[in-house]
């Protein structure tokens, strides 16, 4: 193996490295799970490396099959589920999920500008809860209208509304008391997937930008203070379109892609599932494990379902991303490490890459390993 770079940041052979050998071999080191692993030395700051360094599977102690993870991941399977179907415990499948989510997002963002950029945007809250059903979430998720293709997602954590049995209140003000939660969170995580559409579907002359939501009034908040909106010119316009929530949800509905993804999830996702025993315990990992199922969604599942098995178009295809990009970063998704200072992620996504959101009710932030965090 050839070291690709330095894997310090803080080395001038990081980012650029020079076309003379810039390393030299110092050994190898024995492993019970992979052998023997060649170790390297940078003759520029001295600091020595293996070649795991550069695997999905730095750090880790057991080999376990990353693709069969990410289908069965989206395939409905509990993490006790494939904790069992791996034979390992829970904690290595959170261990192995977070690295593939990390691996997915690196992929997406080097993809999802090769997309066309003259679709309509669907955008609409999709409902779940973390720890307890006192603790609602809203994942907003934008994607593509006639493509489905999921451009972006956050999360906004709420407080439980509606009707409550007295011993019910009791309890939500005992898990309350202390917690202070996030004021207008609904119209951030709006206004965070706004700004990822401003960085690469601005709209240009002849080609409006067209947003389509149900009518949230966080919604119609968000887009009136934003640029997108605040900015416009009769060169660049943006149209904010709204659907009746009651409407039946029909291909004829405008905001049909959103429905569409918001019953895949409830279907492929065992944490979202109606009324189970399967629900997120934390919130960062619970985006984690749906950032491996979006990534999943757009550039392996097909986009007609009932389809013929030799028609094998995927919802990146049909947004114009070529499939011959799809097929040489998804090669590398599996085996390389993508490290986050050679990426040029938005701020949404480093956001889920750091697992910037966090569980209501817990003070200790999520973990995220040393090696991940630069």
């Amino acid at each position: 193996m050839i070291p690709p770079f330095c894997p310090y940041p803080e080395c001038t052979c990081h980012e650029h490295p020079p076309k003379e050998r810039w390393w030299r071999r110092v050994g190898h080191h024995a492993t019970k799970c992979f052998g023997l692993v060649p170790r390297f030395q940078c003759k520029h700051c001295g600091r020595t490396f293996s070649s795991q360094t550069f695997s999905t599977d730095y750090y880790a102690k057991r080999k376990i099959d990353y693709r069969r993870l990410e289908e069965l991941l989206s395939s409905s399977m509990s993490v006790r589920a494939l904790s069992r179907t791996f034979r390992c415990s829970c904690g290595s499948i959170i261990n192995r999920s977070d690295r593939l989510s990390r691996q997915s997002i690196a992929a997406h963002a080097q993809l999802r500008p090769l997309a066309r950029r003259q679709e309509d945007v669907c955008i609409d809250g999709f409902v779940s809860f973390d720890r307890s059903q006192y603790f609602p979430n809203n994942i907003t998720i934008s994607i593509t209208a006639a493509s489905r293709y999921v451009l972006a997602y956050t999360h906004a954590s709420l407080r439980r509304c509606g009707r409550m049995r007295p011993s019910q209140k009791r309890r939500q003000e005992e898990l309350y008391a202390g917690i202070e939660f996030e004021t207008k969170a609904l119209e951030r995580s709006f206004i965070e997937l706004l700004d990822e559409l401003r960085r690469e579907r601005e709209p240009k002359l002849n080609k409006p930008l067209v947003i389509i939501t149900d009518e949230k009034i966080e919604y119609e908040r968000a887009l009136i203070r934003h640029s997108l909106f605040l900015d416009q010119t009769k060169a660049r316009r943006t149209a904010h379109l709204t659907v009746n929530s009651q409407l039946p949800r029909t291909v004829a509905n405008p905001l049909f892609a959103s429905n569409y993804l918001d019953r895949e999830i409830r279907k492929d996702q065992a944490a979202h599932r109606r009324e189970t025993a399967c629900f997120c315990r934390n919130a960062a990992n619970g985006l984690a494990r749906l950032s491996c199922y979006l990534g999943y969604h757009n550039y392996c599942k097909r986009y007609a379902i009932k389809a013929s098995q030799a028609e094998s178009t995927t919802h990146a295809e049909l947004a114009g991303i070529p499939p011959e990009a799809v097929t040489k970063i998804r090669h590398s998704l599996f085996k390389r490490r993508a490290f986050l200072s050679l990426l040029k992620l938005d701020p949404l996504d480093a956001k889920l890459w750091r697992k910037g959101f966090s569980t209501p009710g817990t003070v200790k932030p999520p973990y995220l390993p040393a090696f991940a965090s630069g």
